[in-house]
């Protein structure tokens, strides 16, 4: 049971956005915040010594913000946040405990500045700050998480081929695939059993071949619309997602539901896409080529 849920937290899962852009995400909770006093009026709300109510609440949520924009940033530049690849749902509660923890911290101190002056230098003055900010500034981090939280609960689909018994298998009576581009001079050709993977990237399509036991990046001037025309008679080459097209049969994992996959292909850093337009097509493809 704890080997299972060890697995679970620690499988990859998708960066919280409010963790992933460090101004986006301190604007989004500063004005959450502001909007949620100006509503509701928490009862541990008022008016600071100088301030009005307005004016108070506003300093104490740009405040929150600007922790909590320095703390995202500075965790961004540390290695273990740094990689949204490596990502899983323990560092994304390791990083809303610490973004917690800088706002209530924030909140504290600006008190000595906004508050009547009083007697602040106490445990419960001090939870106090730390309570507030869990149940009302934190809001915005949990509604991110929440919306990934179904990552935790995807069921996974093997393939149960060895790329060995694959590669055997494609390698007999295969034709040379030859992609046509707009430039006369550019010339791209390849075997389907090479094929890996294409990505889109602008007017470009970087191609990765698994070519001579090594895995090969080629780029050419071409639209992955037009890439896939071309490759629209290989039924196990197919596009997942707007700036991706995959060969299903070198697929070694697919974990996702009917709002989409994430795909593993061996010795391919990172996951490939299947867009939830794309999952029905996929589901049924994958299940004929594995």
């Amino acid at each position: 049971m704890l080997k299972k849920l060890q697995t679970r937290f620690t499988k990859p899962f998708p960066q919280n956005f409010l963790l992933k852009k460090p101004l986006a995400g301190a604007v989004v909770i500063a004005l959450f915040n502001f909007v949620f006093v100006m509503i509701y009026r928490p009862a541990q709300t008022h008016p600071g010594f100088f301030l009005s109510y307005e004016m108070t609440m506003a300093a104490y949520c740009a405040g929150v913000g600007l922790a909590a924009f320095l703390v995202i940033y500075l965790m961004k530049m540390s290695r273990f946040f740094s990689k949204p690849e490596e990502w899983n749902f323990v560092k994304e509660l390791i990083s809303i405990f610490i973004v917690i923890f800088a706002m209530g911290t924030a909140v504290y101190f600006m008190a000595f500045l906004i508050e009547k002056p009083a007697d602040r230098w106490n445990l419960e003055t001090l939870a106090d700050s730390y309570i507030g900010t869990l149940l009302i500034a934190g809001i915005p981090l949990y509604l991110f998480t929440v919306i990934n939280i179904n990552q935790l609960f995807q069921t996974k689909l093997t393939h149960p081929r060895k790329d060995q018994e694959i590669a055997a298998e494609n390698g007999v009576g295969e034709e040379l695939i030859t992609i046509n581009t707009p430039l006369k001079k550019e010339e791209m050709s390849f075997y389907p059993s090479e094929f890996l993977y294409a990505e889109s990237d602008g007017n470009y399509v970087n191609f990765y071949l698994h070519r001579e036991s090594e895995i090969r990046e080629e780029v050419i001037r071409c639209s992955i619309s037009s890439l896939e025309d071309q490759l629209s008679d290989i039924p196990f080459l197919l596009k997942t997602h707007r700036a991706f097209i995959v060969n299903l049969k070198k697929v070694e994992e697919a974990n996702g539901n009917a709002l989409g996959f994430r795909l593993k292909i061996p010795k391919i850093p990172g996951e490939i896409p299947v867009s939830r337009r794309h999952t029905g097509k996929f589901r049924d493809l994958f299940k004929q080529f594995r």
